[in-house]
């Protein structure tokens, strides 16, 4: 007798545990995890438009000492390759919010305040400073990835394309910074301008 009852519970548990249905089994998601929150596509256009100031202003120093009455082939090459790399970033902007469905809307581009460099050491330390900043603005956005928008795809994204590459880039413009600061204003700017123009090369 007490193995039937026993037999009879076993068989009622086994029925209950079979009928449970997990928290995650075939429900519809309560969000669409896919699409960008608005807040994060407003979030991207403002670095979309820092990626392209930053290149403006590289474009600027690539002209400034590309003038023959600079004569500073090297950092002009330097200089113009940064700009495409800035110009680069804010198209991968663009093309990971229309990946992920959102839109982007018209551009707010700040135009650069300066033209002139009174030499290449001048225009390393702009360059250093634009570099931190857009890092900044950068990590600003993958705060927002995280805490407002909840977006771990964003963030991965940010992380892998881009502050990796902030970080070498800094790295960079400091160790040119020290190299050329090093050396006098007249043969040293010289001869390390040829050597800007045979890495570009």
């Amino acid at each position: 007798m007490m193995e039937r009852v026993f037999l009879l519970a076993i068989l009622a548990l086994g029925s209950t545990v079979v009928g449970v249905k997990f928290d995650n089994d075939m429900k519809e998601p309560k969000t669409d995890r896919y699409s960008l929150d608005d807040r994060c596509i407003n979030a991207i256009q403002h670095q979309i438009n820092e990626e392209m100031h930053a290149s403006l202003i590289y474009m600027n120093m690539a002209a400034h000492f590309g003038r023959n009455s600079v004569g500073r082939k090297g950092f002009a090459k330097f200089f113009k390759h940064s700009s495409d790399e800035e110009r680069e970033h804010a198209q991968k902007l663009i093309d990971y919010v229309n990946k992920r469905s959102g839109k982007v809307i018209a551009f707010d581009i700040k135009m650069p305040g300066k033209d002139e460099w009174k030499d290449g050491l001048e225009a390393l330390e702009d360059a250093m400073n634009l570099e931190r900043h857009v890092n900044n603005k950068l990590h600003h956005l993958h705060h927002m990835a995280d805490k407002i928008c909840s977006d771990p795809h964003l963030m991965d994204y940010i992380e892998g394309e881009f502050l990796t590459e902030q970080v070498e880039s800094i790295n960079e413009f400091k160790t040119y910074i020290s190299q050329l600061g090093a050396m006098n204003n007249g043969m040293g700017e010289y001869l390390f301008d040829r050597e800007l123009l045979e890495k570009s090369s």
